[in-house]
């Protein structure tokens, strides 16, 4: 067989004289390109990747190109639709692959790639890499006037069984919204592993894009991954199907015809009129449908009609718009290969909402976030949000629009740190404006005592992410945060933009970039901006990553969630990081999203060994709308405002603890400093503590665990610790009534002779 690659030249050099009528043919028949990727904003650009298409989608795979943290190459990196007028939209997608065990470390030495059928019919490509030793084969397939693209993947062992994995295809949008697998809520009020349905949907008002997976069990990482759990016997294969619909808008009617088509289900239809009450029709009229009081689909009409194909059963239904209020839910029953109308007449037109967030103690305007705690909150996230920030311009002031009815607003600003938030009663009425002011009761301000706060891993809208520069900036400054931190992965494409923002309202910025190989992730900071990363993520090992930081400036290097499934310390666990272990990293994330106790663990056994490896915490928040910045927060003691160099060595320096509540302030020592003691010289450590919502209790833990324990009543408290007479480590645990903790790096003890004070 050809090799693909030589196949690749030999076709290329057809394209070059073919290339211009390629460029304004009609691409009603199917199509490969070879090389750089034809869609805009992609990420396919190497000369050996390959990209198909189609008159209603293209698509792209690396087999050149760095696919995404770390991933194998011969996945794929891009699709987009076609648009009305036949040109392709943006890349719509950071990442679609199959996934052989939950994001666990990949090693990978081969990809071959096999073109198995290009015609004007169909297009058929197969890409075979290792796993370890297990051979991971998936087949492309993409069918003229198609809009899915067909995935076939067989996993064969060739090495010893393996239990317990979780395998199956990933949708990674690249921004946009997500819909995730409609499940039942357990008792918990946690979504089950019990599913209506077998897709997940990435959408937007002008695309959606759906992953129908017909073996799914499990949907994890927000239904962007949908998985079955399985083993793999020794010399056993098995066998994965399933599909990537790609919509132009985000009108899903084609979701549930495609899954009525491959289930072979009954269906009927439903159809009708949405209007106001007045009459006039809804021009984008949404109708949605539950099921088992459980969203379940939905339709985006036009001029004020809808027509669904339903599967036959019971369903409620109801519907509504950008910004308009939700009609009444209706019961429908749907039966085989009937048509039935339903119409709506009770949408209302949208409201405004002007506010202003300040001080109640200084009357200073406060940065600030606003949400719904109570009232409409649009299934739909482009027809209305549920999360807003006041403006940076207009410190402490925005405006909005809601749908009528009843709401109950939350205001935060710092909240659950240094001031709790404040509940506000609002009527929307349609056509008027609300106008509303807030007096935030703020409790301390820490940058006043010397200690500036910052969320040290965040996102902003690279690959998964999707919050804009500006809207990062927004959200931190309203979690009281007194730092600006991006940790974008393998990327430093905000930083100019950032840096233009926090200069403008005096915040520190500190520019990181989270590199991100398969086996572990790691916040290096700060680095130069627009700093640009020489080694590849999904090749290199540790020592060069760890090398490359530095180069680009890195005071420190932070092994994110460093126990999950890629994490750095798990992968050593399972002996699969290039390169075995580098002692130079700094610190060990508390990450506020994932299970962190071995995290602290880990950090107090090295502390044990007399190893100051310390902690540093953020959220891994993508989307500030749905997400909460600072809702976990590194505390750094830096006297005054510090630029980025500073913040960073405070942190190496140990000079810091991490909070999702308490405020800490040592009174007699800092964080990070070794106390000299001299036998029968007994010393005490005094800090003032506080919590906004309440002091539960502290504790001062050591080298063999908890030393002393004292419970706390009321926001304030000031705690006195005589330290244990040996030589090792104390830390606090501070923890408040709604069970919020604060763990504080070590304070080092030094046994001395008294001649050496």
């Amino acid at each position: 067989m050809l090799n693909p690659f030589y196949k690749t030249l030999l076709i290329s050099a057809c394209i070059l004289v073919t290339g211009l009528s390629v460029a304004v043919q009609s691409h009603a028949t199917v199509s490969i390109i070879h090389g750089k990727t034809i869609i805009p904003a992609g990420n396919a650009n190497s000369d050996k990747d390959l990209t198909i298409r189609n008159d209603k989608l293209a698509f792209s795979i690396a087999l050149g190109s760095a696919p995404p943290w770390g991933v194998a190459r011969g996945c794929i990196v891009d699709i987009a639709n076609v648009k009305a007028d036949g040109s392709l939209s943006n890349d719509r997608v950071a990442f679609a692959d199959f996934m052989p065990n939950n994001w666990s470390s990949w090693p990978n030495t081969y990809q071959n790639v096999d073109i198995i059928k290009d015609s004007k019919e169909e297009a058929i490509v197969q890409v075979t890499r290792d796993f370890s030793n297990v051979v991971i084969s998936t087949t492309y397939s993409l069918a003229a006037g198609s809009d899915r693209i067909h995935v076939k993947t067989v996993m064969t062992n060739q090495g010893e069984a393996i239990a317990d994995m979780l395998s199956g295809y990933t949708l990674w949008p690249d921004g946009g919204y997500k819909f995730a697998v409609p499940s039942y809520i357990g008792e918990d009020g946690v979504a089950s592993d019990n599913y209506i349905a077998d897709r997940f949907v990435g959408y937007d008002a002008d695309w959606a894009i759906a992953l129908h997976a017909p073996y799914m069990t499990k949907a994890r990482y927000q239904s962007r991954d949908l998985y079955t759990q399985h083993s793999l016997k020794k010399s056993e294969s098995m066998t994965f199907e399933g599909d990537y619909q790609v919509l132009a808008s985000g009108d899903l009617a084609p979701v549930i015809r495609a899954e009525i088509e491959r289930k072979k289900l009954q269906a009927g239809t439903l159809q009708g009129s949405v209007k106001t009450p007045e009459g006039k029709p809804v021009n984008e009229p949404a109708v949605i449908v539950l099921k088992d009081g459980l969203p379940y689909i939905w339709v985006i009409g036009k001029n004020g009609q809808y027509n669904i194909d339903l599967p036959v059963g019971d369903y409620q239904v109801y519907a509504t718009s950008k910004g308009y209020s939700d009609s009444i839910k209706h019961k429908v029953s749907i039966k085989s290969s009937e048509s039935q109308t339903l119409s709506f007449d009770d949408l209302l037109s949208p409201g405004e909402v002007s506010i202003k967030v300040t001080d109640a103690k200084t009357k200073i305007a406060l940065d600030a976030k606003i949400s719904i705690e109570k009232g409409n909150k649009p299934l739909i996230e482009y027809f209305g949000a549920k999360t807003f920030f006041t403006e940076l311009d207009r410190v402490g002031q925005a405006s909005f629009t809601l749908a009528p009815g009843d709401y109950q607003l939350k205001v935060s600003a710092g909240s659950d740190f240094v001031a709790k938030p404040v509940l506000i009663d609002v009527s929307i009425v349609a056509n008027k404006t609300s106008n509303l002011v807030s007096a935030v009761p703020v409790s301390t301000y820490p940058s006043q005592h010397g200690w500036y706060a910052g969320d040290l891993h965040h996102h902003a809208d690279v690959l998964e992410a999707s919050t804009p520069a500006e809207y990062l900036v927004r959200s931190q400054l309203a979690a009281g945060l007194n730092v600006i931190f991006v940790s974008d992965h393998d990327s430093t494409k905000n930083h100019e933009a950032i840096k233009t923002l926090a200069d403008k309202r005096g915040i520190p910025f500190i520019p990181s970039i989270e590199i991100s190989p398969s086996w572990g992730h790691f916040n290096v900071f700060p680095v130069e901006i627009g700093a640009q990363l020489s080694v590849d993520p999904g090749v290199d090992n540790v020592h060069d990553i760890i090398k490359d930081a530095r180069h680009m400036g890195a005071t420190v290097v932070a092994s994110n969630h460093p126990f999950i499934p890629y994490g750095y310390l798990s992968s050593l666990q399972k002996k699969t990081v290039p390169g075995g272990f580098d002692p130079s990293f700094d610190l060990i994330e508390i990450n506020s999203e994932v299970d962190y106790k071995q995290a602290l663990e880990k950090a107090r056994q090295l502390w044990s060994d007399g190893l100051p490896y310390y902690y540093t915490a953020g959220t891994d928040t993508h989307d500030v709308w749905n997400e909460a910045s600072g809702h976990i927060r590194m505390f750094v003691y830096t006297a005054s405002k510090p630029k980025a160099k500073a913040f960073a060595q405070a942190m190496k320096n140990g000079r810091s603890y991490a909070s999702f509540g308490p405020v800490i302030y040592p009174q007699n020592v800092m964080f990070g400093d070794t106390l000299k003691l001299a036998k029968n010289q007994p010393q005490s450590i005094n800090f003032e503590l506080l919590s906004v919502n309440g002091l539960k209790s502290v504790q001062l833990i050591g080298n063999d665990g908890l030393i002393s324990e004292q419970p706390l009543s009321g926001d304030k408290a000031s705690v006195v610790f005589e330290v244990p007479q040996k030589s090792g480590w104390v830390s606090l645990v501070v923890e408040d009534s709604k069970e919020h903790k604060a763990y504080t790096n070590p304070i080092w003890l030094k046994m001395v002779d008294k001649t050496q004070f």
